[in-house]
């Protein structure tokens, strides 16, 4: 009998607790908007189980259809965003505190290999995923793509869209973007940067850039292409210039075999002169070498000059322009995962990222012209009007096919 009282008693106090803890959560009031955001991301440290419930109550097709008010209180009760790239991690943390100070969403970084990045995305299709928002590559865009990994129509959403810079809206190394997949965010052009005390008149025709190589051996040095894009751009400059023009590779889907085939031309080229030219192992690599005095004219990227002037990292007597012969430019793609954990959150830090606060602050974080067209935010180290000389990307299987061809007919 005493046994069943306390059973009894038991069972009514764990009742008492269970209705006591009820009401206590349904006495407490909303969030106050009205709190500072930087308070709102200290209590979204971690991405809860409740957080991601209401992720997975919506897809981003759905938030697509929310007004922006309603995405952004609905991120915030997301409260992370979690992007996906290959590098500048320091740098984006620092662009997205500024979002999480105004919106109170935790922003996570996650940063690997891009074709990596790209299987993972694909492996988790299947549930929700671990990947919000992710740039996108050359090598990686159609895969995605393939697999109806990313979340269509995003690009008409995005308040600014109209003022996004039209080539990347449209087309990405020749994917085309029918169905508003990804957002370009910023550019960066390619140029030859040279040690002027030792180089008084640059290269400018394909004519001229062979014989200086020919005359001053190991003092031209650009990157491995699998290693940097600053390779990559050389390859196609290469390409363009030895088999008849770039226009013939803007916009295949797939590799032609007849003009794979004029390429035989390129390998000669490069395997004549390969003892003459050094091969460097990273972006950064080549301007190092340069600056140290083993080279004397590279390849590099506008945000790469643009932050080793700043930082004191290279001689101030360098010179940089675009080549008459043409060297690409790059921009960077974002677009949201279909399967994205925090789909109002994706959204948001995509559309924050158009803005004309964030656009301005990336250029100076980051180094790279905006994607916008109607900012004038001069983070250039060309002249006035060598950017004209730059020119559009190859498609995306082209660059397939030479990073693996290099390897195997160059440096083996």
């Amino acid at each position: 009998m005493t046994r069943k009282i306390v059973s009894i008693f038991c069972m009514l106090l764990a009742l008492s607790l269970a209705l006591t803890a009820c009401s206590g959560t349904k006495a407490q009031p909303q969030s106050d908007t009205s709190q500072a955001p930087a308070q709102a991301s200290s209590q979204s440290k971690e991405s809860t189980p409740q957080s991601q419930a209401a992720a997975r109550g919506k897809t981003v097709a759905e938030v697509l259809n929310m007004t922006w008010d309603e995405i952004a209180a609905q991120a915030k009760e997301e409260g992370e965003v979690v992007y996906a790239t290959w590098g500048d991690e320091a740098e984006w943390n620092r662009l997205a505190a500024r979002f999480t100070e105004k919106y109170g969403v935790k922003f996570t970084i996650v940063t690997g290999e891009k074709v990596n990045m790209m299987n993972k995305a694909i492996a988790e299709l299947n549930g929700t995923g671990t990947i919000d928002v992710m740039m996108l590559s050359g090598e990686t865009v159609n895969g995605l793509l393939g697999a109806e990994a990313l979340a269509p129509n995003v690009l008409p959403k995005i308040e600014e869209k109209d003022k996004l810079v039209p080539g990347l809206s449209q087309r990405k190394e020749g994917v085309s973007n029918s169905e508003g997949w990804w957002m370009p965010i910023n550019i960066n052009p390619a140029g030859f940067l040279y040690n002027a005390n030792n180089i008084s008149n640059p290269p400018q025709t394909w004519e001229e850039f062979e014989a200086y190589i020919d005359a001053n051996p190991k003092k031209f040095g650009f990157c491995i292409p699998e290693k940097g894009g600053t390779g990559q751009a050389m390859m196609e400059a290469l390409i363009a210039n030895l088999t008849g023009g770039l226009e013939q590779y803007l916009l295949d889907p797939e590799v032609d075999p007849q003009k794979l085939a004029k390429w035989d031309v390129v390998w000669d080229w490069l395997n004549s002169r390969k003892d003459k030219i050094t091969f460097v192992n990273s972006n950064q690599d080549a301007i190092t070498r340069l600056n140290g005095g083993e080279l004397d004219l590279v390849v590099a990227w506008n945000s790469t000059v643009d932050k080793a002037v700043r930082n004191g990292e290279l001689f101030k007597h360098y010179g940089y322009y675009v080549p008459e012969f043409g060297l690409c430019y790059s921009g960077d793609t974002i677009a949201a995962l279909k399967n994205a954990p925090h789909p109002a959150a994706a959204l948001l830090w995509m559309n924050w990222l158009a803005s004309e606060e964030a656009q301005t602050l990336a250029a100076d974080i980051l180094a790279y012209f905006p994607s916008r067209t109607d900012l004038q935010v001069d983070v250039s180290r060309l002249a006035e009007g060598e950017q004209a000389k730059n020119v559009d990307w190859m498609s995306a299987c082209y660059k397939t096919q030479y990073i693996s061809d290099f390897t195997r007919n160059v440096l083996q």
